[in-house]
């Protein structure tokens, strides 16, 4: 049972009045998992024939899947960027705007990646630029966008004032998922609980409005801004929404869904596990109408290569934008949205590691275009070499020598090289199951 702050609990019963005794009650069951179903790999319809363990169907999420609390993180279809483990409830939020798909969006406090997965299945002729502050964290943002083979995000690595500079007027939607206090979170365990103090509520907040100044420079008028937390503090959600439109021309804008509304806020939605099977969340929807007398930066003038063209015309069937960035090569979808003076963590998909008078595949080139290999093998999820090939294993197989692409159900996992008949696994060690 998760020993409680007091100052909290008295709060949440000043919050829900009669609804308090259902939501205390909540608290002390365990957390509802789901999974998020990644079109960019296999559709929702071919992943309902073909998983084996229970799903159900999230209401407000086409590609959610609410399931067991066993670990998935082991399952080949896991390792093949089939789904992403995500909370059911912040499933939602991304589901508050109706993206039209070619956008151009800013996930500004990203990882670990969610987010930016269901907004880059949203968006599958727009691009994406998710930030993350903490390197550690963007490592983690990265592993994932990389797994689930996404081929229209850009990651950074930045202080939202220096995005401000860079991306000035420039998104046509903003996601602000707020770093907050965290009290969706609790039924995760103590040790969030422990992180949690009385004036929490109050320091996130103006980190929060920070955040949302800068937002503010790198959104288009007429650009859509949602904000979400997983706290439930009104002084993190509808109080900063507040001041925030006290200073600038935003109109909040009605959010569907059978939730509860906002605090005085009806536009807006919140999340309650005794109401919604998940954890906290909080979501708010703006439109926006000033005017910014900014400019964002120039472009960053990158360089092309050739070389690494005729190099992939061999193995992959595919038109590729291919740019150099710190002595590797990407293909960028959109080279004007790479501007100066900004830390990208990975300005696209990493495609060829440049070494000594060659070029290596990288593991991101397998699994965003291993489709489009010539030379690839489909092994089902259940068999013995799907399970040696993610172990790091040696397959005896039917190909043709050099560079092939591996897919468990069709969804790419990984690569291989094939010399004289001698097989060489080419998935990252630090991925393998022991």
């Amino acid at each position: 049972m998760l020993n409680l702050p007091i100052p909290f609990l008295k709060r949440m019963q000043t919050i829900l009045g009669d609804e308090y005794p259902d939501f205390e009650k909540s608290l002390g069951e365990k957390e509802v998992k789901g999974i998020f179903v990644n079109n960019n790999k296999i559709s929702t319809k071919n992943f309902k024939n073909i998983v084996n363990f229970s799903i159900s169907p999230i209401e407000y999420e086409k590609n959610g899947f609410y399931i067991d609390s066993e670990k998935k993180g082991k399952h080949p279809l896991h390792h093949a960027g089939a789904f992403y483990v995500q909370d059911p409830s912040a499933m939602f939020t991304v589901n508050a705007h109706n993206f039209k798909g070619d956008e151009i969006v800013l996930d500004m406090c990203a990882a670990p990646g969610g987010k930016t997965i269901q907004i880059a299945n949203r968006i599958q002729n727009g691009v994406l630029v998710s930030n993350e502050i903490n390197f550690s964290r963007c490592k983690i943002l990265y592993s994932n966008v990389e797994r689930m083979g996404l081929k229209n995000v850009v990651i950074t690595n930045e202080k939202p004032e220096n995005l401000a500079y860079a991306y000035a007027n420039t998104f046509d939607v903003i996601l602000v998922d707020a770093p907050c206090s965290g009290e969706g979170m609790f039924r995760r365990g103590q040790e969030v609980v422990d992180e949690w103090n009385e004036n929490l509520p109050k320091m996130c907040a103006e980190r929060q409005l920070e955040i949302l100044e800068r937002a503010n420079d790198c959104l288009k008028t007429g650009g859509t801004l949602i904000y979400s937390t997983c706290t439930y503090s009104y002084e993190e959600n509808e109080q900063v929404i507040s001041e925030f439109i006290k200073k600038h021309k935003y109109e909040l804008q009605n959010i569907d869904g059978n939730f509860s509304p906002g605090i005085n806020m009806p536009e807006a939605k919140r999340l309650y596990p005794n109401k919604n099977k998940g954890e906290g969340q909080f979501v708010a929807m703006l439109k926006k109408f000033e005017q910014n007398d900014l400019s964002p930066n120039k472009t960053l003038q990158l360089k092309q290569n050739k070389k690494a063209g005729e190099f992939l015309k061999n193995i992959v069937d595919e038109n590729f934008n291919l740019f150099e960035y710190k002595n590797s090569i990407f293909h960028i979808k959109m080279p004007e949205i790479i501007k100066k003076d900004v830390n990208y963590f990975s300005p696209g998909v990493l495609v060829l590691d440049e070494k000594i008078n060659r070029f290596v595949p990288n593991h991101y080139l397998f699994s965003a275009f291993g489709k489009d290999f010539k030379n690839k093998i489909d092994l089902d999820f259940n068999s013995k070499e799907a399970s040696s090939y993610l172990k790091g294993e040696i397959l005896s197989i039917n190909a043709l020598d050099g560079f092939g692409a591996v897919l468990i159900n069709s969804c790419p996992v990984g690569g291989f090289k094939l010399s004289d008949g001698k097989f060489k696994n080419y998935y990252p060690k630090g991925l393998r199951n022991s």
